[in-house]
């Protein structure tokens, strides 16, 4: 059990928590907040702002009137030396444009570390907190995602085991059972270049949501020079993907990378991983040297495997097959 910091803080900063909560047989936010409460193991305690749990998405009119109580709410948190974990509930939509208005800096005095959970449109948060010594950003679902893939009885059985299971993921074991979620390794198959087994660290995430931010300060953060850059995306056609691909490139997020893995990438139905291989190679600047590896375990996907950024991972390798662990060495 984590010693020092004891808050869990639950956001639903992208998108709203309550559209989410019938595939859970829940009917308020105050039902899916007590249910995480009742899993959690104590003395961790988790907190929330219910009005921001609460919030109507509005699509047609900026998503969200409530940029300046989230950005207050996140600041907070960040700053507040109990605070163990940040939790987004959901990816979506309506985070990276409050993003410049988040400080970061009370991560430089943590004395002890500061998680941060989310993928999709969080993506810039668990990068932004996984930059610092004392940040672990983890690349995993928002619990929301849980409900898209049971029926609700089950759904919360897996809700419940995900909290329950969060100490262990901080302390960097897997428990020896799991009966809905997947803790990885990532496990993956080499589509170009040479992959050499040893240490690496992951940064990246939702191609979209990175190419949103491509210009700002994450990449000075972050130093991608040597590192593996990790992109997912759904919803996304290949010309789209490109350009993407393109507003990282500008911006220099390829220069000097150590390898790119491709997680899931579908349009509806359609699986586009390929045509991203296909655009990385006029995008990745060293012609072919850099490799790539696609995996089904990272994504809009069904089990999603924790990934934690900018950490030493363990890759290894065995002909074509890959696996990145990267909770061993946290």
């Amino acid at each position: 059990m984590p010693t020092g910091p004891n808050r869990v803080h639950l956001i639903a900063h992208a998108n709203p928590l309550e559209p989410y909560l019938p595939r859970f047989g829940l009917g308020t936010a105050e039902e899916f907040v007590a249910l995480a409460r009742a899993h959690l193991p104590r003395p961790l305690r988790v907190t929330c702002n219910l009005r921001l749990l609460k919030v109507v998405e509005d699509e047609w009119h900026a998503g969200r009137s409530d940029d300046a109580a989230r950005i207050r709410d996140l600041n907070a948190a960040l700053a507040d030396p109990r605070t163990l974990a940040i939790v987004a509930a959901a990816g979506g939509a309506y985070f990276t444009r409050i993003l410049p208005h988040l400080d970061f800096t009370p991560l430089r005095r943590r004395r002890h570390p500061l998680w941060a959970l989310g993928f999709s449109e969080m993506t810039t948060l668990v990068n932004h907190v996984a930059a610092f010594p004392q940040g672990r950003g983890v690349y995993w679902l928002g619990p929301t995602w849980i409900g898209s893939h049971f029926p609700p009885d089950t759904a919360r059985a897996a809700l419940g085991e995900f909290w329950r299971i969060l100490p262990e993921l901080w302390a960097g074991r897997r428990p020896e059972r799991l009966d809905h979620l997947d803790l990885g390794p990532v496990r993956g198959t080499v589509a170009a270049g040479r992959v050499r087994p040893g240490r690496v660290r992951l940064i990246g995430g939702c191609l979209a949501v990175l190419a949103a931010a491509a210009g700002g300060p994450l990449r000075r953060a972050l130093r991608p020079a040597g590192k593996w850059l990790m992109i997912e995306d759904v919803k996304e056609s290949p010309y789209r993907i490109d350009r993407h691909l393109a507003a990282l490139k500008v911006a220099g997020w390829l220069d000097g990378l150590a390898g790119v893995l491709i997680g899931d990438f579908r349009m509806t139905h359609r699986d586009t991983q390929d045509a991203v291989i296909d655009c990385l190679r006029y995008q990745l600047p060293s012609g072919g040297r850099v490799p790539i590896v696609t995996t089904r375990s990272v994504g809009h996907v069904w089990p999603l495997v924790p990934v934690l950024l900018n950490r030493p991972a363990v890759v290894e390798v065995r002909g074509a097959d890959v696996t990145i662990d990267t909770l061993r060495l946290r």
